[in-house]
């Protein structure tokens, strides 16, 4: 609960904000809570002494749309809109899983936000899948980074929780854990018990650069299997199909990717992960404009693990457009690839071909597109419900991000602009 949140919305009636306030105080921290009045008092006087800074340093540009109904994380197109616009502020051309700099490669990945109250599995898989996102680009991962916040009222152990599954992977792969910051959700001004933060992964490229702009019409598409991450767990839990969780428990997505890297460089253009919306939204990223991926639907499915896809078709979640965690191999000589990860234990086959552009960027075999949702697969209950509600049309959304992109580029380089004067 934010509570510099509920008295910055109610502000300045202050009858109201104190009598919400104490409400969800003492929701968490019990009636008896003894600070209680002094924290309201405080809180009261931060936000009256904060709410008037004006400027533009202080004030962020307004889209007056929110996060939930821009589609935000939600890895649809909604998503996609609002990447497109932070890769043009941070100057970046393309997508990429992560990138490289005087042969150092690096990338983060968020916890899952609703694996919070399972913080073993949330570490687990952060790192997993942040490895993985420096792997598929080539890199020899050489350590990780942790940033892990809990709310006020977190229990300890869900720290030490957390750090038992980043550990697990990172002993697993014989790699430390190089840096880590362990802080509070918002210090005092946030209670309850959600933890969140992000594992970041650093690697060195010691050969090729499996990048995405290495995608070219005629390779081939092999795809390793798909045991699941934090989607898959998240879907198995909040649906009641806990054995499901031990599926996800794997690393063979590090393994074909180590695979790759060491022994078939000279075979392979460029390495993706299944994750992100699906490969719906992965093909959307990556062939856009000028390919298109045709895939086979049956040879896909094919390759979901086989307990995860019965659980995905029971519960009616289409397994095109949510995170598998499988990784896309393009390469000339599909074969070579696909004979060689088998022999190694790591089950792979052909699933399609880099075509010229047919209209969109993903289709099957019959030709029908594979499109993606404004949101990724709804794969819990609340999930469910919303669905692919947005108040906004696509055209709406992109020109609304369009001016606060426009307004947040324009404070950067004024800044940027006295800097480089000093």
């Amino acid at each position: 609960m934010d509570l510099e949140g509920i008295a910055r919305k109610l502000y300045p009636n202050k009858d109201e904000i104190k009598r919400k306030l104490l409400e969800e105080i003492e929701f968490y921290k019990g009636k008896d809570y003894p600070l209680k009045e002094k924290v309201i008092e405080a809180i009261i006087k931060e936000v009256s002494n904060s709410i008037n800074a004006k400027g533009d340093i202080f004030e962020y540009p307004r889209s007056n749309i929110k996060a939930g109904d821009a589609g935000l994380g939600s890895r649809g197109i909604g998503d996609h809109i609002i990447h497109n616009k932070i890769l043009e502020i941070a100057e970046l051309q393309s997508y990429e899983d992560a990138r490289v700099n005087q042969g150092i490669v690096a990338s983060i990945d968020g916890i899952h936000s609703r694996l919070s109250y399972f913080p073993f599995l949330a570490g687990f898989h952060a790192t997993k899948a942040s490895l993985r996102d420096i792997m598929v680009k080539g890199a020899e991962p050489v350590g990780v980074i942790v940033d892990i916040h809990l709310s006020d009222d977190s229990d300890v152990g869900m720290l030490f929780d957390f750090e038992a599954g980043v550990s697990t992977i990172t002993n697993a792969l014989d790699i430390p854990i190089l840096a880590g910051s362990t802080l509070r959700i918002g210090g005092d001004m946030v209670i309850g018990e959600r933890i969140s933060g992000g594992v970041g992964a650093i690697g060195l490229l010691k050969g090729k650069y499996f990048s995405r702009s290495n995608v070219s019409e005629g390779q081939y598409i092999v795809m390793t299997e798909g045991n699941g991450g934090g989607t898959i767990t998240t879907t198995a839990i909040y649906n009641q199909y806990y054995d499901i969780v031990n599926e996800t428990l794997s690393i063979k997505d590090l393994l074909a990717c180590k695979i790759i890297t060491q022994e078939l460089s000279d075979e392979v253009s460029s390495m993706t992960d299944v994750t992100n919306g699906g490969i719906r939204s992965s093909a959307l990223e990556i062939a856009e404009n000028s390919l298109t991926f045709k895939i086979d639907k049956s040879k896909f499915l094919s390759l979901i693990n086989q307990r995860i896809l019965n659980m995905l078709e029971n519960l009616k979640i289409d397994p095109f457009g949510i995170s598998i965690d499988s990784i896309l191999i393009f390469t000339n000589n599909p074969e070579k690839v696909k004979e060689n990860l088998v022999s190694r234990g790591v089950k792979a086959e052909i699933i399609g071909q880099v075509i010229r552009n047919q209209g969109y960027p993903i289709i099957d075999e019959n030709g029908d597109p594979l499109r993606p949702n404004f949101r990724e697969s709804p794969y819990t209950p609340i999930k469910q419900v919303i669905g692919n509600y947005s108040p906004y049309s696509e055209s709406e959304l992109e020109n609304r991000l369009k001016i606060v992109a426009d307004l947040a580029k324009a404070k950067k380089e004024k800044v940027l602009k006295t800097l480089k004067g000093s």
